[in-house]
C-alpha cells in the first residue's frame, strides 16, 4: 500500500488584531493534470470501458467533529483503484496550506489501494469549518475527486489568554506577555518544546516554561497547568508580526497546540502611501496581468536627530520575483526626510496568489536600516498574478 501525504493548516488571527490572515501555499503540477486528461481522451468512451483505471474513495467526506482551538487532527482517506488499468493520482489544488510528503509517479494497479492522509490545525476562531483537497486521476468517469474535512471549533478552556500580544512596542522596548495552557481532563501536563513558527524571528524572542501549582490556575477545573512567558527582544523588525507559537505537549488527541503570538513594532520610521494598511503593515497591489506586471510605491518617513543619516538596503524578498528599487531620500525637514519605495511585479511573473486568503500568503520584504535603533524594517505585500 502506497501513501500519499497532504498536510492542511489553515490560520484566523482573532478580533483584537482587526484582520483575518489565512497561510496558504498551493502546490500543483499542471504539467501532469494535462497529461492525465490526455490519457482520459485517448480512449473512445467504448474501450474506455473496457480497460480503465477506476478510482474508488472510501468516505470522501470526514467530520473531526468539536476541536478545541490549537489542537492538531488527522485523518487518511482511503483509495482504491477498482479497474482494469493502473490509475494515476496527482494532487491539485487545495483550499488551505498544503505540504506534499514523498509521492511517486507510480501507479496504483488494479486492486491496489493507498492512503491520503489530511492533517487539520485548528488554529481558526470558534465555529464550522470545512477544508477540500483535489486529485486529478485518470479515470474518464471520474477525472477530479474531492476530499473534505470539516468539524467544529471550540473554545480553548486550556489556554488563557488564547494569544501573547504585543501592541504597539517601542524599537528599543523589551516586553513580556504570558499565557497559561492547562490539563482539563488528565493528570499531568509536560510541554516537551516549544518554537515560533516564524524561523526568522525566533532569536528575536525568549521562551520560559514554568509549572504551576493547582490552586494558581486560572481555570479551577483545570487538573494540572504550566505557565508560558514569551518576551520580545529590543532589535525586533517595525511593522506588524503575526506568527504562532508551536508547543509539544502530552496532552491527549492534541500533541501540538498552536498559540498566536501578535504585535507591532513602532519606531522612527513609517511607511506611508496608496494601498498601504497601516493597521496592518501591509500594500496590497490586488490582481496582477502576468503579460503586464504592476508597480506600487510607497514612501517611508524617517523622524528624528538622525533622519538624514539614515540609509536603506533590501534585505529579504518573498517571493524572490518582486523587484524592490530604494529611490532617493528627500529632505522635508531637518528632522523629517521622506525615501520613496517602488516595488513591481514584473512582466512574465509566474501565476501565484499571495493575498493572504485561501489561496496563499501574502508576501513579505525587509529592509535594513542604518538608524542607530531600528536594524530592520518588515513590510506585508498582496497580490495575484494572472496569466
Amino acid at each position: 500500500m502506497r501513501n500519499l501525504t497532504v498536510i492542511l493548516i489553515a490560520a484566523l488571527v482573532g478580533s483584537a488584531v482587526g484582520a483575518a490572515l489565512a497561510y496558504v501555499e498551493v502546490r500543483s503540477d499542471h504539467d501532469a493534470v494535462a497529461e492525465l486528461a490526455g490519457e482520459n481522451a485517448v480512449q473512445p468512451p467504448a474501450a474506455q470501458g473496457e480497460t480503465a483505471a477506476r478510482i474508488e474513495v472510501v468516505e470522501p467526506r470526514f467530520n473531526f467533529g468539536k476541536m478545541e482551538r490549537g489542537r492538531e487532527r488527522s485523518h487518511e482517506f482511503v483509495i482504491r483503484n477498482v479497474g482494469t488499468a493502473p490509475l494515476k493520482l496527482r494532487v491539485g489544488q487545495t483550499s488551505c496550506k498544503c505540504t506534499l510528503g514523498e509521492v511517486t509517479g507510480d501507479a496504483i494497479g488494479p486492486g491496489e489501494s493507498t492512503h491520503v492522509r489530511l492533517e487539520w490545525s485548528a488554529q481558526s476562531d470558534r465555529g464550522p469549518f470545512r477544508q477540500t483537497a483535489m486529485l486529478h486521476t485518470n479515470d474518464p468517469r471520474q477525472p477530479d475527486v474531492e476530499l473534505t474535512i470539516e468539524g467544529e471549533i471550540v473554545g480553548a478552556t486550556g489556554v488563557e489568554p488564547p494569544d501573547f500580544m504585543f501592541d504597539k512596542l517601542a524599537v528599543d522596548e523589551s516586553r513580556s506577555a504570558e499565557v497559561y495552557v492547562m490539563a482539563m481532563l488528565q493528570d499531568e501536563l509536560t510541554v516537551d518544546s516549544a518554537e515560533l513558527t516564524d524561523e526568522h524571528s525566533r532569536d528575536k524572542f525568549d521562551v520560559r516554561i514554568e509549572p504551576v501549582e493547582r490552586d494558581e490556575l486560572p481555570n479551577k477545573s483545570a487538573r494540572d497547568g504550566v505557565r508560558i512567558t514569551l518576551t520580545a527582544k529590543p532589535d525586533l523588525p517595525v511593522g506588524r508580526f503575526n506568527q504562532f507559537l508551536t508547543l509539544n505537549t502530552n496532552l491527549k488527541e492534541g500533541e501540538k497546540l498552536h498559540i498566536p503570538v501578535i504585535g507591532s513594532v513602532v519606531g522612527d520610521i513609517s511607511v506611508h502611501g496608496t494601498g498601504w494598511l497601516e493597521n496592518e503593515g501591509v500594500l496590497v497591489i490586488g490582481k496582477v496581468e502576468s503579460s503586464k506586471g504592476r508597480k506600487a510605491r510607497v514612501n517611508l518617513a524617517v523622524r528624528g536627530e538622525n533622519a538624514e543619516d539614515v540609509t536603506f538596503e533590501v534585505g529579504s524578498v518573498d517571493p524572490p520575483e518582486l523587484k524592490v528599487t530604494i529611490g532617493e531620500p528627500m529632505r522635508l525637514k531637518a528632522t523629517l526626510v521622506r525615501v520613496p519605495v517602488e516595488i513591481e511585479v514584473p512582466p512574465g511573473t509566474r501565476s501565484m496568489a499571495r493575498l493572504a486568503t485561501a489561496q496563499g500568503e501574502e508576501a513579505k520584504i525587509v529592509l535594513k536600516t542604518t538608524h542607530p535603533k531600528i536594524k530592520e524594517l518588515s513590510m506585508g505585500v498582496r497580490f495575484a498574478v494572472e496569466r
